[in-house]
This record gives structure tokens, C-alpha cells and sequence, in this order.
């Protein structure tokens, strides 16, 4: 036919400006239409069309003639230079019409009002906003992106043929807010002695976060207002309080345990490097990410750290609040011992809060060389796919003051308590 597409151009996921509600206006876009030419009276020429990058980062339309190289069309608007090559055209046509002249051998003069020239505008007569193109369009990669608006300025593309999943949404919300934190906590001067508190403020990490992700025995009330909670205590747990369940006359329970002693085998089998990995997080700071799938219920990691008792949990806690450190990694194993991990431990404390979690921790007992012994470990709460943030429900207490929230789950009620 008349038009053809020669490049369908590139969407960039970082820029906004190559596109409207109704078109995507891609950058590297190109075709061809074979229309009247506006040098020559009742002849055809072909219109070679182009989609390139204006000072705005916008998208910026030229139109050259074959018959007339020189001469390029220029704008911002597509339709504004559809506009006027269709005026040039009529102009060097317009002694081939009649202008009312009933008795004329020339044809009248359609009426073009509220319609583009033969019922074309000028989407449509350069190719992006015929069906077909559009629905190519929409197949592009990084299409996705035009579904989630840059700024509050940004207008979002509304998809005609294919809508995009409401997870790649938010994988791309999530990937962009990661971007965004790891831009905040750019350091420009090369050296951290030289951001002093800023560092902390950038990265909206001010307030102390203690994660003790244990809930405190109701028996040990001076860690009541500092411990935070989350699984229940040890002796509701697997692994009954350091008790061996093999002792019981129970067969389930001696199959669970077994089943226990062989998921933390497995899991141990693996260094931890392997399977996850320490990066920025859009949610706070570090966090704590998978590098392999995880059915649910699977063991993730240990949580591992120094063991202490309450009396000292309590001083180091103030002794890191003094410090000004923004977090604490403590996570109470059971009435009498408190794991820190905040200067000895592994990558398990950078576990991220998250309204809507995908994993959960439980206290298990397994039998080691050196006799029974308690842990920490986390599990998955549901399937967690290699990439994805892995995140605990901290269910903090009510205390003095909030605590923000910005894991952005669709239940987040912007707090932690």
C-alpha cells in the first residue's frame, strides 16, 4: 500500500516524552507514505517521516519530500505538521477544484471540517496510529514502562490490545524505587567521613529500627518496650524448647523433626552467597534478595549472629543508640538469649519489613555434633521467585512514636506499628 514502517524506533524506559495517552511515538521511529505532492499539482510524491529526540527529551517529528530534499517539516506535533503539509497541498491544488462552480469540469472541494484530509490524521497517515501498527507498538520491549508515569506530570498510555500484568507494574514501581534510593544515597564526594548525618537522613533511615523479630516472653517485662515481634516464642515453635520430639511417643512429630534435620541440611549444603544476595533496596536501605527460586515453606537462611543475654542486649542496644547507628540487628531466641547480629552476623539481618510479606522465621531445633541446639530460620511464606526481595512482617508493637513504612505493598498502611 501507500505506507510503509520502516523502524518501529526504541522505547526508553527512563524517558516519558514518546508518547500520549492514545499513541506510542517511540524514538527511532520511521516510515513512508506515497500523497499528493505540495510542489507539483496532481502529482504523487513520497513523504519519509521521522520520529527523533528534541532538547526536551521529547519526541520531535521531521517529514521530508522526496520531490523537495531541501525542505524539511518540523515539529513537536504531529498534527500541526500533518496540518501543514495537507495546507500546502491543497494550496498548489486548489485550481483543480470547482470552489462551488456546479457547471466546473473539476470536482468540489470536500469539506474537511472535524475530519483530517480523506479521513486521515496524522497518526494515522505516518503509520503509528493505524491498529495494526499500534498493536506492534504494543508488543515493544520495555512497553511496560509507558504504564507507569515517571513524575505526577506524566501521562500513562492507555494499552488498546494487550494490558500489561499487574505484577510487571510493580516489578517495574519496585525497580525504579530502588534506582531512586540508590541515587539518594549517591555519594559525591567519594568519601563517607564527608556525609556525615546526611547519609542517614538521605536515606530516611533517622529513626532506630531494633530488629528483634522475635515476640518477647509475656515473663520478661523490661524488653517489653524494645523487642520487636513477630514469630511466636520457642516453645511454640518447631523443635518444642530444646526438647528432642524423637523422645516423645508421637510418630508425626518424630517425622517432622527428621523432615526439619533435612531441609536445614539442604540448606546449610549451599553457601549463603550462593543462594542470596545483599542490595539496595527501595524499601529501606540494604535488603536482602533471592538468587534462586523458593517454594513455599523451603528454608531460606539462618539468622546468625553472636549470642547474648538480656542484660547485655539491653546495654548494647543503648550503646548503639548513643553511637547514632540508624539499625540494630537483635533477634530474641528464646527467654534467656538474644542473637545480635548488628557486628557479627551474615546477610539474613538485612531482611526488609514489608506489609505484605513472603517470608516468615521460626525457631527450630536440630541435632548437630555437639548435641541438640536452637535456631533461627527464616522460611518462605509463599512461592519467591530469583530476584525477588525477600521480606518479614516485623509486627512491631504500638510505642512512643511511629515508625514509617515504605515497602509500598497493597496493603501498606504507611507504618510499621
Amino acid at each position: 500500500g501507500t505506507l510503509v514502517v520502516h523502524s518501529l524506533g526504541q522505547i526508553e524506559p527512563e524517558r516519558d516524552g514518546f508518547h500520549s495517552q492514545q499513541y506510542i511515538t517511540p524514538h527511532g521511529y520511521s516510515s513512508t507514505r506515497i500523497f499528493w505532492s505540495f510542489m507539483e499539482a496532481k502529482t504523487r510524491t513520497v513523504y519519509f517521516m521521522r520520529i527523533i529526540r528534541s532538547k526536551k527529551n521529547t519526541a520531535f517529528y521531521t517529514v521530508t519530500a522526496a520531490d523537495c530534499p531541501t525542505q524539511t517539516f518540523k515539529g513537536d506535533d504531529v498534527c500541526s505538521v500533518y496540518d501543514e503539509i495537507m495546507e500546502r497541498v491543497r494550496n498548489v491544488n486548489k485550481d483543480y477544484f470547482s470552489h462551488g462552480d456546479h457547471a466546473s469540469v473539476f470536482p468540489m472541494v470536500r469539506s474537511l471540517k472535524n475530519r483530517g484530509a480523506f479521513c486521515l490524521n496524522g497518526p494515522q497517515f505516518f503509520g503509528f496510529g493505524v491498529n495494526c501498527i499500534r498493536e506492534a507498538l504494543e508488543k515493544s520491549v520495555n512497553v511496560i514502562s509507558l504504564a507507569v508515569p515517571l513524575s505526577e506530570k506524566s501521562t500513562p498510555y492507555q494499552f488498546c490490545f494487550k494490558n500489561p500484568t499487574q505484577q510487571s507494574v510493580t516489578d517495574l514501581q519496585r525497580k525504579r524505587a530502588v534506582a531512586k534510593a540508590e541515587k539518594d544515597l549517591e555519594n559525591v564526594s567519594g568519601c563517607a567521613r564527608t556525609e556525615g548525618i546526611s547519609a542517614i537522613v538521605k536515606s530516611k533511615g533517622s529513626g532506630r529500627i531494633t530488629r528483634a523479630l522475635v515476640r518477647n516472653d509475656p515473663s520478661s517485662p523490661s524488653r517489653k518496650a524494645r523487642t520487636k515481634g513477630g514469630a511466636d516464642t520457642a516453645a511454640s515453635n518447631n523443635g518444642g524448647g530444646g526438647r528432642d520430639p524423637r523422645a516423645r511417643n508421637d510418630a508425626t512429630s518424630s517425622r517432622e523433626f527428621e523432615s526439619i534435620q533435612a531441609k536445614y541440611r539442604e540448606m546449610k549444603s549451599v553457601p549463603m552467597e550462593q543462594r542470596l544476595a545483599a542490595k539496595r533496596s527501595h524499601i529501606h536501605g540494604w535488603g536482602l534478595f533471592a538468587k534462586k527460586d523458593y517454594p513455599k515453606n523451603s528454608m531460606i537462611a539462618e539468622y546468625m549472629g553472636e549470642g547474648i543475654s538480656q542484660p547485655l542486649a539491653d546495654k548494647r542496644e543503648k550503646m548503639y543508640e548513643v553511637l547514632g547507628m540508624g539499625s540494630c540487628y537483635m533477634f530474641r531466641l528464646d527467654l534467656h538469649e538474644i542473637v545480635d547480629a548488628t557486628q557479627i552476623g551474615c546477610m539474613a539481618r538485612f531482611m526488609n519489613h514489608c506489609c505484605d510479606a513472603n517470608a516468615y522465621a521460626n525457631i527450630i531445633t536440630v541435632n548437630l555434633d555437639t548435641g541438640l541446639k536452637k535456631k533461627i530460620v527464616v522460611f518462605a511464606q509463599k512461592d519467591i521467585k530469583s530476584g525477588d526481595e525477600i521480606t518479614y512482617d516485623y509486627k512491631f508493637p504500638v510505642e512512643d512514636g511511629s515508625l514509617r513504612c515504605t515497602c509500598g505493598a497493597p496493603n501498606c498502611i504507611g507504618r510499621m506499628n
